[in-house]
């Protein structure tokens, strides 16, 4: 019976300690949502680099898809032609990862694995219009946000974060909240003149 009861206490602490939060919300600029941004969490302290993600970009009717893609550190990107033209993939972003991946045909891919935190831009040379941007972010915590703005991050432990709002070729906008140990939390994010010095 005692050691039952002990099975019991361990997987509630166990459950307790693996708990997380969905959290989700909207992010508002200027009383308008903004969609096709990213908005994540860093917690205090670092998450471990994990390696082995993968996450695809393509080339599709003379533009990368998609036009901005979110990973977490140690991830690689693979680069694919869906085209029937040859492209070339290449970043002059030296601060977080430098390359160029040269010209290639249509069916064909080449990959970069992403280890240091940062904001990637990402253009082909034979193409001038073409222009993506990669975020590579520290925590696994992370979403892109929908036409209406709205958004949704699982499996957020409970602590305080760093929430930033990634939008085009903005600075991060950055606010400071404690995510509770409940299944969902909403935060909204509004920016805007009225949250000047907020």
């Amino acid at each position: 019976m005692m050691r039952v009861l002990l099975g019991i206490g361990c997987l509630l602490l166990a459950m307790r300690a693996a708990a997380a939060s969905t959290v989700s919300g909207a992010a508002i600029v200027d009383g308008k949502p903004v969609p096709d941004a990213v908005v994540y969490l860093e917690a205090a302290a670092a998450a471990p680099v994990t390696t082995g993600g993968h996450a695809t970009m393509d080339q599709r009717n003379l533009q990368f898809v998609p036009k901005v893609l979110p990973v977490v550190r140690g991830t690689t990107v693979e680069f694919t032609n869906g085209d029937d033209i040859q492209h070339n993939v290449f970043s002059p972003s030296s601060a977080v990862r430098k390359f160029d991946l040269g010209a290639y045909g249509p069916g064909a891919a080449r990959s970069v694995q992403f280890d240091e935190p940062g904001e990637v831009l990402v253009l082909c040379n034979i193409h001038m219009e073409m222009e993506a941007h990669i975020l590579v972010l520290r925590d696994p915590y992370f979403a892109m946000t929908a036409r209406d703005g709205s958004y949704r991050i699982t499996d957020v432990p409970p602590g305080q974060y760093t929430a930033k709002l990634w939008r085009g070729s903005f600075l991060p906008d950055t606010h400071t909240v404690d995510v509770p140990d409940t299944p969902d939390f909403v935060l909204n994010l509004r920016m805007g003149p009225a949250d000047a010095g907020q």
